[in-house]
Order: C-alpha cells, then structure tokens, then sequence
C-alpha cells in the first residue's frame, strides 16, 4: 500500500505564517505537522512508500524538510507545477498526479489531507480496509454541533456504516458527522477518478466532491474515530492545535 500526503496548497488563510512556508511545515513544539503524521505511518510496514504532492511553489521547501526527516520509509516529493495561487489544480488533481504512475498497478493508497492534526491510531482506520479492500472507506468524526459540521462535508451513513450522503459544506447539515481528510482508496477507484475529471469534468478543488460523487456511483463506508482532531485551516484553528498538541506532550 502506498500513503499519499496531498500538501500543495498554499494556505493563504493562514497568512502571514504560510507567506513563505506550507501549511504542512508549520510547526507544533519541535516538529512540523507533517512530522506528526508521519510518524503514525511509520508504524506500519504495510506502507513501502509515502508520496507527498506539493505545489512547485513549495517543493524545495520539502526537499530540505526530507534532508531532515527521521524517516526510514522511502519518501517520494513531486509536484504539480504551480507556482501562484490562482493556477492551483484543485486537491482531486493533486491526487490524480500522484495516482498517474500506478495505472494498471494493483497497488490500494491511503490518502491524508496534510493540512489536518489528529491523535487517533491509524490501525485503527486501516483494520476494516484490510479486511474489506475492495470497498473505499472515509475516516470520519463527530464535530458535535451543526454550526461546526456545515463548515466541513458531512456524512449520513446507514446502519451498516455505508455511506448514503455526503454534503460539503451544507447549509443545514443532517448530522454532525465529517470527514476528517483521510481516505482508502482500492485501485479500482483510479477509473472513477478519470471518469470523475475526464468524461464528466467535475470540479477538481475538494476531495469532498470527489468522495460525494463516488458514493453515487458504489459503495463507500466510514469509520468513526475518537480522539482529537483539528482542521487547521485558520490563524484561530493554528493555535488551537498547536496549544492542544504542546499541552499533550508537556504532560
């Protein structure tokens, strides 16, 4: 299994801080929050490679940021050739790059979006992918209030945990259940995300859209987790992860 980190975005609602700096690379304490995650996946012997798709614009960002890395898994860094905020591809794109050089390969990913923090244990995520790989699974968790949830894409499943709805950023959300950026993708689903770009030519920005339209078209089952979360997408929500993380590992 592959995991693919998508940290091209340029995080312009974080600026100052990301002017001159991905989002992926701010740090908490002494390690960046890409360190964080890295280090769960680490764990796993499962992953034989971590691709991270950056934007031009920061790419040499991360290669002086892997000189450093104490990871011992081979790390791959492309990028996708833009280099201002008004060119971005889209994350859907993103990850279609990343995809392109497994096409015919039986290869499945793990796909995180790398401008989230979370405490949760990935084996926890991976366990029913492992035990059902034909089927994508979302990792998902309860936000609690609705005010918080109609920022995020929400998600209604069934009883057997598949995944019947899935709204981005509804104005009256039905649940308070989101995705937290975390996806398993069977390589089947490589042709969805052609048929998603290149014959329907659906809108290439979120991942949410893509997981929404999948979830129409075949089965897509979520995974509740517990624990902390942060969505670090603001200045407020920045110091938020950053207090909470620098607490946890000072106690």
């Amino acid at each position: 299994m592959k995991a693919i980190i998508l940290v091209a975005g340029f995080g312009t609602r974080l600026y100052p801080l990301t002017q001159n700096l991905p989002k992926a690379l701010l740090r908490f304490g002494d390690k960046t929050i890409l360190d964080y995650l890295i280090e769960k996946l680490e764990r796993f012997p499962i992953f034989d490679e971590i691709i991270l798709v950056s934007s031009g614009r920061f790419y040499l960002d991360f290669v002086e940021w892997q000189k450093t890395s104490a990871c011992k898994k081979p790390i791959r860094i492309i990028h996708n050739n833009v280099y201002e905020t008004e060119k971005r591809l889209g994350a859907v794109k993103d990850l279609d790059l990343a995809l392109r050089a497994f096409r015919g390969s039986p290869e499945s990913f793990l796909v995180f979006c790398g401008d989230n923090y979370f405490d949760f244990p990935i084996g926890y995520f991976l366990l029913p992918c492992l035990g059902h790989p034909a089927w994508p699974f979302i990792g998902l968790y309860d936000v609690k209030e609705k005010s918080i949830a109609a920022q995020c894409g929400v998600v209604q499943m069934d009883g057997y945990g598949r995944i019947v709805r899935f709204e981005e950023k509804p104005a009256d959300p039905k649940t308070t259940n989101v995705s937290v950026g975390v996806y398993y993708l069977p390589a089947p689903v490589r042709l969805r995300l052609y048929e998603y770009l290149e014959i329907e030519k659906r809108n290439p920005d979120k991942i949410g859209d893509f997981i929404a339209w999948l979830t129409e078209k075949e089965s897509v089952y979520g995974v509740e987790f517990d624990g902390a979360w942060f969505d670090i997408g603001t200045k407020a929500s920045y110091e938020e992860a950053r207090r909470f993380v620098e607490d946890a590992t000072t106690h």
